[in-house]
């Protein structure tokens, strides 16, 4: 049996992204699962159908490994068709010339070259295909009702993290209302251990169906605390199906840059940060404030307060994001802003939201950015 030596780097994101920072030894039999005995014997068919199909990434900034070792780490991946694509984090790939595909072929780990198909950085997905795979690839498919997941239903994780392969972790899902990266991103938290290495990796039911793609730690250390979040499994199969067939995923966007006003204390600190401001040109508590009059669609202003969209109302950006993203880029909605205490509806033309990759996958102090919505 083979044991393939990996390097791996720390990754950060919201708080902490899975990464890697040592040195492991991996092999097919390095795997350990811990199950209730009570459900061993079907868990146990399902882990086995299951992890064929989580492929491990060894990924480099320098196009030669060897000349740059210390830069070298490691990422999940799962395959979810028959094609061999693979879908895993956009963070493992970004930046990256060098890219190499460990497989577990039935017998013994494979190394293959892979091409980058396709790109949603916004959601924290790409989409791989693998080159020169000639036997079929072994799958795993979405759960159809991934968006309608409770709480404290169970699921496991399954990747290859801190050099482990094959690791199994079990636990529930914590919340349905989380988000990662941006609000037009849906995430669910789970308790199942999430650590460096499981970027890219599935978060499965127990039917070992994909209801989440592992993305980030949220931790004020870099290990699992118990809080990992993954990207829900219908946000995924949306992006896959549009990273396959056009190498990108476009979302719609106003094109204005906001904050939300969704309490007292907020706009007491606008206001404060911004002396200029008279006060009664931002009456309310809630909505969201246009902060910059840079390339505003026409019939906006600087300090507009978004209140609905077709006449839903809205507060926070979360409940901006879940309207915004019913609608396509060349719709026209209705915006009802609050304009020196009066109210005023506005209609604007949706367009391509413009993703600050740079501001996200770099800055440290603000890893989310600053973008438009």
């Amino acid at each position: 049996m083979k044991n393939i030596k990996f390097l791996c780097l720390v990754c950060y994101s919201f708080l902490f992204i899975f990464g890697c920072s040592n040195t492991f030894n991996i092999s097919a039999t390095d795997n350990k699962v811990t199950v209730d005995a009570r459900e061993a014997s079907s868990f146990e068919t399902v882990i086995k159908k299951t992890k064929e199909s989580v492929v491990l990434l060894s990924i480099n900034p320098s196009v030669d490994p060897e000349s740059n070792p210390a830069q070298t780490s490691m990422c999940s991946g799962v395959v979810v068709n028959d094609i061999g694509h693979i879908i895993t984090n956009y963070h493992c790939v970004h930046k990256q010339n060098y890219i190499k595909l460990y497989y577990y072929d039935q017998e013994d780990w494979e190394i293959y070259e892979v091409n980058v198909v396709g790109l949603d950085p916004l959601a924290d997905l790409a989409l791989l295909e693998v080159i020169g795979k000639e036997k079929p690839a072994s799958f795993l498919k979405f759960a159809n009702d991934a968006e309608k997941i409770q709480e404290g239903t169970e699921v496991f994780a399954l990747g290859h993290p801190m050099g482990m392969a094959w690791t199994v972790t079990k636990g529930i899902i914590s919340s349905t209302e989380r988000y990662a990266r941006h609000p037009y991103v849906k995430a669910l938290q789970t308790d199942a251990a999430i650590n460096k290495g499981n970027s890219g990796g599935p978060l499965l039911n127990m039917k070992g169906e994909i209801v989440g793609i592992n993305a980030m730690i949220v931790s004020r250390i870099s290990e699992s605390a118990g809080v990992g979040l993954a990207i829900r499994g219908d946000v995924v199969k949306k992006s896959f199906k549009s990273m396959k067939d056009n190498g990108r995923v476009d979302r719609p966007a106003i094109g204005v840059m906001v904050m939300e006003l969704a309490s007292k204390k907020q706009r007491d600190d606008f206001l404060k940060k911004n002396p200029k401001v008279k006060s009664k040109y931002i009456p309310n508590t809630f909505g969201l404030l246009i902060k910059e009059d840079e390339d505003i669609p026409e019939g906006l202003k600087k300090y507009d307060t978004i209140i609905a969209i077709n006449d839903v109302m809205i507060n926070d950006s979360l409940q901006f994001s879940d309207e915004m993203i019913k609608y396509n880029i060349g719709d026209t909605i209705t915006l009802t802003i609050i304009r020196k205490k009066k109210f005023i509806k506005v209609d604007v033309e949706l367009k391509v939201y413009e993703v600050p990759v740079e501001a996200m996958y770099k800055n440290r102090n603000n890893p989310m950015g600053a973008p438009k919505t």
